[in-house]
């Protein structure tokens, strides 16, 4: 039973961050505000920031 618990919290934590993802490269091409992105989404933007600012 922990198995089947652990793959549907893997999966629906794959869902958000995949659908965050996909909003990250939505506000890169400009169809979405900073403020439309979830909070997920608004983390992974300052991290890739962040990591783009650092190598930089």
């Amino acid at each position: 039973m922990a198995n089947e618990k652990n793959f549907m919290t893997w999966k629906r934590q794959h869902r958000h961050r995949k659908s965050a993802k996909a909003k990250v490269k939505l506000y890169e091409q400009g169809k979405l505000t900073h403020d439309q992105l979830p909070a997920l989404a608004k983390e992974f933007l300052s991290r890739k920031l962040r990591f783009l600012t650092k190598s930089a």
